[in-house]
């Protein structure tokens, strides 16, 4: 039985083990199979979620597109509103409270003083208002400006004194002050928004004070040696803010009594763009209650080089009234508002200036071609052609004629910082916000004729 192949005995265990691991393979193709088709199956509707996602994004896209858009137009209408009605408000405050201080200059009785005063006032109180929405709206928008100029801090703190010392007599408080600096001390910072901002504080102090007193403290703080700090405590024996309240101090459109608004007035604005403004300067604004009453807020701005240079500073009010008297400089002023043009004739009319008055801005290029001004003021908002237009056939005629460039002061109620910005890129030299104030006035005035003087 050499011939017969041998048997063996694991055959049957060889197959077993083959139809074990065949089954476990068709099982484990069938499981893959079975995942991919479920992954296929998850894929699909991360895929369907993915797309409702992009649909979801693009039209909340598309809706915060619109959303912006709308709010840029509201803004840009509450802007163009502000701007107009903030021109309505000051073109008849300017001939109420200009020809108030005409009035003011001429030989009144007693009734009658006290009668203007009121009117003055009454007409101030409402400037106020419109000077609070205006710097409501730069500080929204970014747009208030720090100017860096030099001046006397003592003068502008003892103008600031006198000015509200009066008024504190007027209801029986004492008023004191502490100035902890020479009279000659000279800074570099914005006099007048650091003015606004501690004119404030003093006519808050006097007005929510019944009896007692009002003080006002002042010393500079040296930090480096370029810069320095000037900290202005301004106290006062009045109610105080109770101490539920006082979170509300400086919020916007905010009183801490109700009843405040009805009994002083106001448009709760103050303190809100008075902590604007010093955090603009470098600064703060804070208030504290001291253990005997009243009410103390501590205003704070930074000063450049205290040693800055005279000459790096406006003129002063004497120095402008004198550059005014100096000689009969011509003026050319443009304005089409009768009431306007009174009110500018009586503030001028103490120097001796050559005045010559057109009624728009066609009338002002004609008179202007001819040459001899020295000055022109100028009103943007004229029938036939306004202020803008004028400006620029002016500026055009003497770049063709090689004519010296006469300076120009925008006179105007338009008051909102772009427009200020507009009017100083399209060739006028200075601007002058209606309604007018003789001193303001004079001061751009001499600063402009000055600067052309020198030139000549």
């Amino acid at each position: 039985m050499d011939g017969d192949p041998p048997r063996s005995d694991t055959a049957p265990v060889s197959r077993r083990r083959y139809l074990r691991e065949r089954r476990a393979r068709e099982e484990a193709e069938s499981l893959l199979d079975q995942k991919s088709r479920e992954l296929f199956v998850a894929n699909s509707a991360l895929r369907e979620q993915a797309a409702t996602l992009e649909d979801q994004v693009r039209a909340r896209t598309a809706e915060l597109t619109r959303a912006t858009a709308a709010a840029e137009r509201a803004n840009a209408a509450k802007t163009a509103f502000l701007a107009m009605i903030s021109h309505e408000i000051r073109t008849p405050l300017n001939g109420v409270l200009g020809m108030a201080e005409a009035l003011n200059d001429t030989g009144l009785e007693l009734a009658q003083k006290d009668m203007l005063d009121v009117m003055t006032a009454s007409g101030q109180a409402l400037l106020s208002i419109v000077n609070d929405i205006l710097d409501l709206t730069k500080i929204e928008a970014e747009q208030m400006e720090i100017e860096e100029i030099a001046f006397n801090l003592h003068e502008l703190l003892e103008g600031v004194c006198r000015l509200h010392a009066l008024k504190a007599e007027e209801k029986g408080l004492s008023f004191e002050r502490s100035l902890e600096f020479g009279s000659d001390r000279r800074v570099v910072s914005d006099p007048t928004r650091m003015r606004q901002v501690i004119s404030n504080l003093v006519s808050n102090a006097v007005k929510f004070t019944l009896r007692g007193s009002v003080r006002l403290e002042a010393r500079v703080l040296s930090s480096a040696e370029a810069c320095a700090r000037l900290e202005v405590r301004v106290s006062d024996t009045g109610p105080g803010v109770p101490a539920d309240k006082r979170d509300r101090l400086f919020q916007p459109f905010s009183q801490t009594d109700a009843s405040i608004t009805r009994r002083h007035g106001g448009t709760g604005l103050g303190l809100w763009i008075a902590r604007r403004i010093c955090a603009l300067m470098a600064g703060d604004l804070v208030f504290d209650s001291p253990p005997e009453g009243g009410a103390v807020f501590v205003a704070s701005f930074r000063l450049a080089a205290a040693d800055a240079p005279e000459t790096t500073g406006l003129l002063g009010p004497r120095e402008a009234e004198a550059v005014l008297r100096a000689r009969p400089w011509r003026v050319l002023a443009a304005e089409d508002n009768r009431t306007n043009r009174l009110v500018l004739h009586h503030l001028l009319k103490p120097y001796p200036l050559e005045l010559t008055m057109v009624g728009n801005g066609a009338e002002a290029v004609a008179e202007g071609r001819g040459g001899g001004f020295d000055l022109m003021l100028m009103d943007v908002n004229m029938p036939v052609m306004g202020g803008l237009e004028a400006v620029a056939l002016i500026r055009a005629h003497e770049a063709e004629t090689g004519r010296a460039r006469c300076p120009v002061i925008a006179l105007t109620a338009n008051a909102m910082t772009h427009q200020v910005e507009e009017y100083l890129r399209r060739g006028i030299d200075g601007h002058v916000a209606k309604p007018v104030k003789r001193e303001v006035l004079v001061q751009r005035m001499a600063d402009l004729l000055r600067a052309g003087g020198a030139a000549g």
